[in-house]
């Protein structure tokens, strides 16, 4: 295969998938099963998922009255606002959106990247979890009460465990904000074999114990004042630093360097033995600050550089969000009704997803090392024409499709510095792109 090719092969392949996940069979099959289809109707169930991703995923969106507009332009139709408002405000609207986003989790997306390099390779997935969230209209409060009731008394969270090989979410959660973030995180048995990356919200001794006794490895980031005993210390260049050793661990007490410590830190009538790479940094006003790293990677394998960069890995979650935000509108509409509001949060998440695997798809293919960013803001050009032959039902249509989107992404979406992403960016440590073949 030669740079910026694809074979008829596999790009029939790849809308046969999409199809199968996103066609009128599907899409019927799952509007039965959640009460959403009772008989046929001028906006069928396809026709609103077309219009409804279509139109999140191609540009910056503001009212429901943008969907209606691209709804009739698909259909072809002289629809007015009220009928559509009906379908969409129906309680079973966001389960239609909800399951077809878990199928597409479950059957497009693939491993993108692979280890080439013995340290990453010990690890059979990389997972980051984090959580974001958002505010929604005020009459939501009783649906979706928020932490701050003054400021945001409705908000959101969306609770997301992505998958850095294949580069998208694995599973994704939607609760209130008010609920704590901790207990949708992966269970520590099933990251055995994993490495799994996650920020300060998710510190937790006991968590960490059993991520250790079922196999896996972790990297999380730690709080300012958490006290545990220095068991052993270690410079940057491995020499032991003894002065430190039986003393609660501070910001005042560590030298204005990094460093590598063996912590002691009780858990009620237990104690939690563990490591921590303390990184030294100056603030803006030139002050000595530390960022606390836990992790339970071998000192032997994984020096605290490795450590750092590995933990730089955890952006790409951050990446993702800002491409359901900035690039698939997940944000709050003017709408009071709890349906819409869910409805359209679990369309933007679908919209971006779906965006993602064909921009996977089309780097695999043509083999060129693209930005999803970039092709996440492009999507009117290639993701709208798709979903437009969705509605066709054809394959050599879809097909047809993808093929343009190959053309448009190959040339529009490159990323811009793959040399750079190689040298400190996500391939730093030993990650490369997976090609077709």
């Amino acid at each position: 295969m030669h740079e910026g090719q694809s074979t008829p092969t596999e790009v029939d392949e790849f809308a046969k998938r999409l199809q199968e996940v996103l066609g009128e069979k599907r899409v019927n099959d799952v509007a039965r099963r959640c009460g959403r289809l009772r008989h046929t109707r001028k906006v069928t169930p396809l026709l609103l998922v077309a219009a409804v991703l279509s139109t999140l995923g191609s540009g910056p969106v503001k009212w429901l009255a943008d969907i209606l507009r691209t709804l009739r332009k698909l259909a072809g139709i002289a629809l007015a606002y009220k009928p559509f408002h009906k379908q969409l405000a129906k309680r079973q609207t966001p389960e239609l959106f909800r399951l077809l986003l878990e199928a597409s989790l479950q059957e497009i997306t693939q491993p993108v990247l692979g280890a080439v390099r013995p340290k990453l390779a010990g690890f059979r997935e990389i997972v980051i979890h984090d959580g974001s969230s958002f505010a929604l209209k005020d009459d939501l409060r009783s649906t979706f009460p928020g932490r701050f009731t003054k400021i945001s008394p409705a908000a959101v969270e969306l609770h997301v465990t992505m998958s850095l090989l294949e580069d998208n979410p694995h599973v994704v959660t939607l609760t209130p904000d008010k609920e704590a973030e901790r207990v949708y995180r992966p269970e520590a048995a099933s990251l055995r074999g994993c490495l799994f990356l996650a920020d300060r919200g998710y510190e937790d001794r006991g968590f960490f114990h059993d991520v250790d006794k079922s196999g896996g490895s972790f990297i999380v980031r730690g709080k300012k004042n958490i006290r545990p005993v220095i068991r052993a210390a270690f410079d940057s260049a491995g020499k032991p630093i003894r002065k430190l050793v039986g003393k609660a661990l501070s910001w005042d007490l560590l030298p204005r360097e990094s460093v590598d410590l063996d912590i002691d830190w009780r858990i009620g009538n237990h104690v939690y033995r563990g490591r921590i790479v303390a990184f030294y940094k100056r603030d803006k006003r030139n002050r000595k600050t530390f960022v606390y790293l836990h992790t339970n990677l071998p000192r032997g394998t994984f020096s605290a550089v490795d450590v750092s960069q590995l933990y730089r890995l955890r952006w790409q979650v951050e990446l993702l969000f800002k491409e359901f935000k900035s690039h698939a509108n997940l944000h709050a509409f003017d709408t009071a009704k709890a349906a819409i509001a869910e409805a359209m949060i679990w369309a933007s998440v679908l919209a971006a997803l779906l965006k993602r695997s064909i921009t996977h798809f089309a780097e695999r293919v043509l083999g060129l090392e693209l930005s999803t960013q970039r092709a996440a803001a492009s999507g009117k050009h290639y993701f709208a024409p798709i979903l437009k032959a969705l509605l066709a039902s054809g394959v050599h249509l879809l097909g047809a499709a993808v093929n343009d989107a190959l053309g448009f992404l190959g040339v529009n979406a490159r990323r811009a510095h793959p040399k750079r992403d190689r040298e400190r960016g996500r391939l730093a440590m030993g990650l490369e792109p997976l090609a077709i073949g």
